[in-house]
């Protein structure tokens, strides 16, 4: 498929805009299928990847936990679109080389004329056009005698000001008028086709995390030639609303005879506006699409804070709560060491009976320098304490 040359006269513009359009048509479709190709380096490079995505998959489960049915699901999705995108290129055609490289027509058309900004077929052809008319009326000129005296009458007098002289101004506005209509289009047109070519690759990225902000990225740069293309197009429709009316007034004047002098500087500003327009344009597609994040509120002034807020110490949750748990854990220790204690001695006294004191008093100490002892029990007292009466109660019982 050879693109259509480019020739200098009446059809430059429509001939360039059909070969810009053709270049990223060549360079999507067939860049796309020469690096999906087998044996290309693409497809080894996806290949070896896919491998390895196998592999680290088989490996989670033979010696790490086993995954959730969701991420079994997840990752047999994921093989599926990397080997659509890589390798198949009906369906990549059909989702992803049309809607990028046709849609944004489609799309602006429909905008285009529902807007009322004249119509939607033959957009390229208005656009050559304008062009042959700012040609024309470069080539008639504005009609003022820029070498006219300020007074006639005394000879000598310096020659009437002009702000922008006609061929400067006539020129440069249709310099700009090319110039950026050309470059938009080009970046987004051209840019467009090499992330197509480019998709096996950016396809086969996406199997691993680390790798997956570069495969976003390249999606991120197609949806901005798709929403830039639009954007494009629409302010080129609005460029055309304004100076067509304005183009056919002017040479409807100088076909009558008279002069337009203003002509060269209203064209000029008119192209450079709208040329600060496409940058703009673009700038803010740019941050739209290729934004991170969500918006966040910011944080609420000190001073209205409420005062209980306030009183809260500097403190995290984790240091209030970790003397409480602690202390906890002292007395329930503590509980648990009497209680153990007391059943030692109480089965100890059922055993020898009602003895003497210093048998019980030995057992205490034996039972409180026992190994089941905790650190630091072994002087902790061991026995029951009693008065002299209950001990004489006992012993006549």
């Amino acid at each position: 498929m050879a693109c259509p040359p480019i020739i200098t006269g009446d059809e430059f513009l429509l001939r360039t805009l059909s070969h810009i359009d053709c270049q990223a048509q060549l360079i999507g479709s067939y860049g796309y299928q020469a690096l999906g190709q087998p044996g290309s380096p693409a497809s080894i490079l996806v290949a070896t990847l896919l491998t390895l995505f196998i592999a680290f998959f088989g490996i989670r489960l033979m010696f790490g936990p086993g995954p959730a049915a969701r991420d079994v699901v997840f990752d047999v999705i994921k093989i599926g679109i990397v080997l659509t995108l890589a390798f198949s290129w009906p369906a990549f055609r059909t989702v992803v080389y049309d809607l990028t490289l046709k849609g944004p027509a489609e799309v602006a058309s429909v905008i285009q004329s529902s807007s009322g900004n004249g119509p939607a077929l033959g957009f390229a052809e208005r656009l050559q056009e304008a062009d042959n008319a700012i040609v024309q009326l470069t080539t008639v000129g504005s009609g003022r005698n820029a070498a006219a005296l300020i007074d006639d009458e005394n000879p000598g007098n310096s020659f009437r000001s002009a702000a922008i002289e006609d061929d400067t101004g006539f020129g440069s506005a249709r310099l700009l008028y090319l110039a950026s209509m050309m470059g938009t289009l080009g970046l987004l047109r051209i840019g467009a086709g090499i992330l197509l070519a480019l998709a096996p690759v950016a396809a086969g990225l996406f199997f691993f995390t680390q790798t997956r902000g570069i495969f976003a990225g390249w999606l991120r740069g197609l949806v901005f030639t798709f929403a830039g293309s639009v954007g494009a197009t629409i302010v080129l429709a609005v460029q055309l609303a304004v100076i067509e009316p304005w183009l056919a007034d002017a040479l409807n004047v100088r076909g009558l005879g008279y002069a337009t002098p203003a002509a060269p500087t209203e064209l000029f500003a008119i192209m450079l506006a709208f040329a600060g327009v496409q940058i703009a344009m673009l700038w803010l597609l740019a941050r739209v699409v290729f934004y991170r994040g969500w918006l966040t509120l910011p944080d609420i002034p000190e001073p209205l804070q409420s005062w209980n807020e306030r009183r809260v110490p500097l403190m995290g949750s984790d240091e209030r709560e970790q003397p409480t748990i602690l202390r906890a854990e002292k007395i329930s220790d503590a509980v648990e060491t009497t209680v153990r204690r007391e059943r030692l001695i109480e089965s100890h006294r059922l055993v020898t009976g009602p003895g003497s004191t210093q048998s019980s008093s030995a057992s205490g100490q034996q039972v409180g320098l026992s190994p089941q002892s905790r650190l630091g029990s072994s002087y902790r007292r061991s026995s029951l304490r009693g008065s002299r009466a209950a001990r004489q109660r006992d012993r006549n019982s």
